[in-house]
């Protein structure tokens, strides 16, 4: 059985998913199975998979299912007891893994993994504030605020995301950010301080329309963090206050 299974949905990939999995192929850790689910394609995303000869490689064609379904399939399907997420525009550093499974294997109370990141935009990476908590307990009270972990660094652990219910289709943009919460139920998080993933952002992710939905489920999962966790009052309210008026003026200085 692989100690790890990396599990990766992909919707028209054609453009980076070749950098996507071969970041994966190319990791100091080998001993992992890679789950690549072609959600609906209609693009080369079938032919470029079809490439891949590698055993460990286990790819799925499927209808669209949306994000939170395939995933939650994809994990299901995993051997290992340990998930790394990975989405198909974003590359894994070659020691991601390595340092992953080794600080969870020495901390059985960790259920949620991630670390800090590199930021892509186009070909240039971009200064990004990498202030993130890294203890369980500010991880926690930060969430009230902001989603602490980048989809594409986490490693949590199969048995507890069984547990918590898995992704819920309710969200299109946040639905990691929303398990998070759930997951919290079962263990501790922390998060690396090593830049161990590169993440890429685009035109479409930052688009009026998509933002204004973002906005939205993030409003509904902050308070719902808040709730649970508690945290700084004034600085969730600040929070909160700016995605409002980034609704309501999605052209303001408040949502550059």
């Amino acid at each position: 059985m692989p100690l790890i299974s990396v599990v990766t949905s992909v919707y028209n990939g054609e453009a980076y998913l070749k950098e996507c999995v071969d970041s994966v192929l190319n990791q100091t850790f080998q001993d992992f199975e890679y789950i690549i689910l072609n959600n609906g394609s209609t693009d080369s995303t079938a032919g470029i998979l079809a490439r891949y000869e590698d055993p460990r490689i286990r790819i799925v064609q499927q209808e669209n299912l949306g994000i939170a379904r395939s995933l939650n399939k994809g994990i299901h399907m995993a051997k290992s007891d340990l998930i790394a997420r990975l989405d198909a525009d974003d590359v894994s550093e070659p020691n991601r893994l390595e340092k992953q499974i080794n600080f969870m294997n020495r901390h059985k109370e960790i259920v949620l993994c991630g670390s800090r990141f590199k930021v892509l935009l186009g070909k240039e990476y971009i200064d990004f504030p990498n202030h993130v908590p890294v203890e369980n307990e500010a991880i926690r009270k930060s969430m009230s605020c902001f989603n602490p972990f980048s989809h594409s660094t986490v490693v949590f652990r199969k048995p507890e995301f069984i547990k918590s219910g898995g992704y819920s289709a309710k969200y299109k943009f946040g639905q990691d950010y929303e398990l998070w919460s759930r997951l919290l139920d079962f263990g501790e998080a922390y998060i690396l301080k090593d830049e161990l993933s590169t993440i890429r952002l685009s035109e479409q992710s930052t688009s009026s329309e998509n933002s204004k939905a973002m906005r939205i489920e993030g409003l509904q999962i902050r308070w719902k963090a808040f709730r649970k966790f508690g945290g700084n009052p004034f600085e969730a309210l600040s929070h909160f206050l700016k995605s409002l008026a980034g609704l309501i003026i999605p052209q303001g200085p408040l949502n550059k």
